[in-house]
């Protein structure tokens, strides 16, 4: 029983990043074509609501992380691609590290049944990880001399971390409302992923994450 319990652990984790990991592949690839206002408010909501019904079907704050940790390794194979320039991978996994750490950080807000507690999550949550993408923008520009759009002006930084912030903070806010006006959504928490599912949505996860370019 012990070990059965281990393996459905470790394929709803596995499911979950993946699913992340298809995301990040395909929507926000094509996100960033749109204008920077849209492309930046719309990942994030959709990434703070997987992560949540993982943790709602793992039961565990910490597979929280795993999670995400499948998704950055997903996102890492991008690595292999000699023809693309390293900061396009290395700057959204570190995007993905510090959602994923905020999203385990804000999960008992996030359970929380006050709507004004969840609101509160939600913009920790948008915010927080805005400033510390600029934090680090900052610091790689003190390593490497290299100067992103976001960190590029006054305006710039400024557009990132509140309009963007309070754009993010809405779709999330709307995102959470309507789902949560389903019927029997958390029956689908104690629903069995076979192994054989996960590791499927994994490979699916990997050709799209190398093949789009």
């Amino acid at each position: 029983m012990m070990k059965n319990n281990r393996i459905e652990l470790i394929s709803k984790i596995l499911f979950f990043g993946a699913i992340w990991g298809i995301l990040e592949a395909t929507l926000g690839y094509a996100l960033h074509l749109l204008p920077a206002l849209i492309a930046g408010s719309v990942m994030f909501p959709l990434v703070m609501f997987i992560l949540y019904r993982a943790y709602k079907a793992i039961g565990s704050r910490a597979g929280v992380l795993l999670v995400g940790v499948v998704a950055i390794i997903i996102k890492a194979t991008n690595l292999f691609l000699p023809f693309l320039f390293p900061a396009k991978t290395i700057n959204p996994m570190v995007a993905m590290f510090i959602q994923s750490l905020l999203v385990f950080l804000v999960l008992p807000m996030l359970d929380n049944e006050k709507v004004t507690v969840k609101i509160s999550s939600f913009a920790i949550g948008s915010f927080s990880w805005r400033i510390l993408m600029l934090s680090y923008y900052g610091l790689n520009y003190l390593l490497t001399g290299f100067m992103d759009l976001r960190i590029a002006s006054l305006d710039a930084a400024f557009s990132f971390v509140l309009w963007e912030g309070l754009i993010s903070l809405a779709v999330i806010s709307g995102l959470f409302y309507l789902t949560g006006k389903i019927q029997n959504l958390d029956k689908i928490n104690t629903q069995r992923i076979h192994p054989l599912l996960s590791m499927a949505m994994i490979a699916l996860a990997l050709v799209l994450t190398l093949v789009k370019f």
